[in-house]
């Protein structure tokens, strides 16, 4: 059972950038040599016009796609989970003596086996839908608290001033206050044994003798609690998005949000075992490499942006040609280092900072002239 209470001020993920995103956009626009950009659009009276009215109902069909599909994902994880839930009670009820989790893998460590790998692959699923999604979730202020509890929003003993205040309810009756978001602090650490008191038992899943890193049996009733959480919130955000108005402004401040965030993701990607193997002290991160995640999100904002660039070109058409010569950069950046990774380079954290520094540089450029297009069209941001 979820009980959430929103707090007076909205706690978006990436709010701490926010003043440097702004700082370095202003920086960034006044050295821009890309053109010259004509003034705002003047009406008859010579007072600057707002800009016009452009149809996003594309952007929002694209949104709500990828949360049905993610929550098609999100429900068969619940269902997964509560078998396995199942499994572990009928354990524990046969012989109260002993460890429910020691007598099924002594039992049947196949059929175990095969139902967390099941959830897990749901959970990538649904992970991966929602990071299509998550430029414009995060991006837009009016959905953004989704962003905090389903995918960025940080334990409140790591981080009370940040975090969503909220309670999970687990089936066994313990609550977990502000936990953090489901995906990368309760349902990842779960699924792949990172965290001691989310997991039922270390085992040797793959048959090799040791027991690695993401080899673990989950703790029940926090998978179960976690799975029904998740699928109740992705039910409540697409509610959301079905009921969100967009706007230009807002497809605006998404873009602008959410580009010049390579940094987060890339520091994320460095200290994570893509990188760092087992060396890493991340929980979290450990079921797909953080650059599969930017290539989801530039995915979405790339998107969003094709819906309004008519927009901007009809005020400038090179400045929207180098907004679109950017965007293909930046995704081609991010796409040849998630190629060669998936070949098999394992990359220093020594490179992942100086990919991670390239990547910020090219975001941030970025960023500058779509704030430059806001501004010619006369729209003010909703950055606060």
């Amino acid at each position: 059972m979820l009980q959430r209470t929103i707090p007076s001020r909205l706690f978006p993920a990436r709010a701490h950038l926010t003043s440097a995103i702004c700082i370095v956009l202003m920086l960034a626009v006044t050295a821009c040599t890309v053109q010259t950009v004509p003034a705002a659009p003047q009406n008859s009276s010579g007072s600057a016009e707002s800009a016009p009215a452009v149809d996003l109902n594309a952007v929002k069909e694209y949104a709500l796609e990828n949360a049905a599909l993610m929550q098609t994902a999100t429900a068969s994880l619940a269902d997964a989970a509560q078998e396995y839930y199942d499994l572990v009670q009928q354990a524990r009820e046969a012989n109260p003596d002993a460890d429910p989790y020691e007598q099924l893998w002594a039992e049947s460590p196949n059929e175990i086996s095969a139902l967390v790998i099941q959830a897990r692959d749901l959970w990538l699923e649904a992970s991966t839908y929602y990071e299509l999604d998550e430029g414009i979730v995060a991006g837009v202020p009016s959905l953004a608290h989704y962003d905090v509890w389903i995918d960025a929003g940080p334990p409140g003993a790591e981080a009370p001033d940040e975090a969503l205040e909220w309670q999970l309810e687990l089936p066994d009756g313990r609550v977990l206050e502000s936990p953090g978001n489901f995906f990368h602090n309760l349902l990842e650490p779960t699924l792949w044994g990172t965290i001691p008191e989310f997991t039922g038992l270390p085992v040797d899943m793959d048959g090799d003798g040791a027991i690695s890193v993401g080899e673990a049996l989950p703790e029940a009733a926090i998978l179960l609690g976690a799975t029904q959480g998740l699928n109740e919130a992705t039910i409540e955000m697409q509610g959301a998005i079905e009921a969100w108005e967009p706007t230009f402004e807002d497809a605006l401040t998404a873009l602008v949000t959410m580009i010049p965030t390579m940094n987060e993701y890339f520091g994320q990607w460095k200290e994570s075992v893509y990188v760092t193997g087992s060396d890493s002290e991340q929980q979290s991160f450990i079921a797909v490499s953080r650059l599969l995640d930017i290539k989801g999100i530039l995915a979405g904002l790339s998107f969003t942006y094709d819906n309004i660039a008519v927009l901007v070109s009809d005020t400038d058409s090179q400045l929207d040609q180098q907004i679109r010569t950017d965007f293909d950069t930046l995704i081609a950046y991010v796409d040849d280092l998630f190629a060669q990774e998936q070949e098999g380079v394992q990359f220093s954290p020594e490179e992942a900072d100086l990919f991670g520094t390239e990547a910020q540089d090219l975001a941030t450029a970025l960023a500058a002239l779509v704030a430059q297009a806001a501004a010619d069209l006369n729209v003010t941001l909703d950055l606060a």
